[in-house]
């Protein structure tokens, strides 16, 4: 017989006589708080970062957006986005896309995309520098998790910025860490290729901030292993990785293929589970609504409704009164009405996906196969911006034909909506969290 993991609670079935009911068939009392809520053995967190070499463009987000639905993520780290300015957006989508321009114009910058369902969980989102910027996500009220992309500088400043029990650094490096000494403990026995010096520096840095490279804890093929791409289509390295200061919290660090938008890195996706108790519905919190109904035929429904409630004289009481009347109105209401999907215009035509598709399934080989996949990337990048341009002039008629002004169809052509972020208080002290823009506004 196994003992009880956790103490008895008053009012369960094994103490009769305690808390509200009396042992079998009672209230059973208050529930041990010590017990873990589901979410953490059904629902891992799907962290990814991803050198996207440019996100400039319109087309070139449509086209990484389009890459992501084929996979699972939650929040996924951006490196070279190139985009101008600094702004938090919620994209068409509904994901929450935020970026910051690098020190040059169209060069470098660091950016977050977070899925829909996670935004009501992220409490801040600031970036230290052109090359590193940091999210906070609240997981319950005493614990949160501190997401870190970089581009290898001023990551210390970010780690220290402000204190959660859970930190991941992830991003390009552009150093090769290789396989590890025999006195390391940072790195685990699944390393790739050999280290450089960069490699040796991220080493000492990872010892100093007690960071776990765990990329090389999960042992993965060679082809799964390599995240940068020569030109010549030969070299591979692996350059990009996520780091940890719990090497416990993941179940897998894995370097995904499926995802080819013409950059020569691979995204790098790591899964992990917090063992600790959750608030349920905090963190995946859906912020998805329910379909919208559209009346099919209105005159034969509101016959119908008549002739049916012809029968709820023959209800005995309240309860059976309302049974029945429910079910006649989704009965009716089943054959007149229907959900409706607004699919609207796609963004991207069928040609443009067949080139995607074609180019998904590329294996990267030889330099044979590197010079199609740029030949592909060329033939996508002109059939994306042909495809937008032509979203966007039927956009643009559809609002002329409704009469509607400029503005609206302005709104209707924009990525996303920009969201408050930053705010200069009247003492001239910037804030970013959350809970600090609500209490100031």
């Amino acid at each position: 017989m196994q003992p009880n993991k956790w103490p008895l609670v008053p009012g369960g079935s094994a103490i009769p006589g305690s808390g509200s009911g009396h042992g079998n068939g009672g209230a059973r009392g208050a529930k041990n708080p010590r017990q873990l809520s589901g979410y953490q053995s059904r629902r891992p967190l799907a962290l990814t970062t991803f050198n996207a070499q440019t996100l400039r463009t319109d087309e070139k987000l449509a086209e990484l957006e389009e890459e992501l639905s084929r996979l699972r993520w939650d929040i996924v780290g951006l490196c070279e986005v190139r985009r101008e300015g600094e702004d938090t957006m919620i994209l068409k989508s509904g994901n929450l896309l935020y970026f910051r321009e690098g020190e040059q114009l169209s060069q470098g910058g660091v950016g977050f995309i977070v899925h829909k369902s996670l935004i009501n969980s992220v409490v801040q989102i600031e970036s230290v520098s052109p090359r590193v910027a940091y999210l906070i996500l609240r997981i319950t009220k005493r614990y949160s998790l501190k997401v870190i992309q970089t581009m290898y500088e001023n990551i210390s400043r970010a780690m220290h910025s402000s204190r959660t029990h859970f930190t991941v650094v992830m991003g390009d490096f552009n150093a090769k860490l290789g396989k590890r000494s025999d006195n390391e403990l940072k790195v685990g026995q699944f390393g790739y290729g050999e280290r450089n010096a960069r490699g040796q520096l991220l080493a000492g840095f990872m010892e100093k901030e007690g960071l776990f490279m765990m990329n090389s804890f999960f042992r993965k093929p060679k082809q799964r292993k390599w995240t940068w791409l020569h030109p010549n289509g030969v070299i591979k390295n692996e350059i990009d990785f996520i780091l940890s200061t719990k090497r416990h919290i993941f179940n897998d660090v894995s370097v995904i293929n499926a995802v080819k938008t013409g950059s020569d890195h691979r995204m790098v996706r790591g899964t992990l589970n917090l063992r600790i108790k959750l608030e349920r519905c905090r963190l995946m919190k859906s912020m998805l609504r329910p379909a919208p109904i559209q009346l099919q035929n209105p005159e034969s429904f509101q016959l119908e409704l008549p002739n049916r409630f012809e029968c709820l004289g023959d209800c005995e009481n309240v309860d059976d009164y309302n049974d029945r009347f429910v079910e006649i109105v989704q009965t009716a209401g089943s054959k007149t009405f229907k959900a409706s999907c607004s699919k609207g215009t796609k963004k991207i035509s069928d040609h443009t996906n067949k080139l995607m598709e074609e180019r998904r399934n590329l294996v990267l080989q030889s330099s044979e196969d590197a010079s199609q996949y740029r030949r592909l990337n060329r033939r996508i990048s002109k059939s994306l911006t042909r495809d937008l341009r032509q979203f966007n002039t039927e956009r643009i008629k559809e609002a002329i034909e409704r009469n509607k002004g400029s503005k609206v169809f302005a709104r209707d052509l924009s990525v996303g909506q920009s969201q408050l972020s930053k705010l200069k208080t009247e003492d001239g002290k910037t804030i970013s969290s959350k809970p600090e823009l609500l209490e100031e506004i």
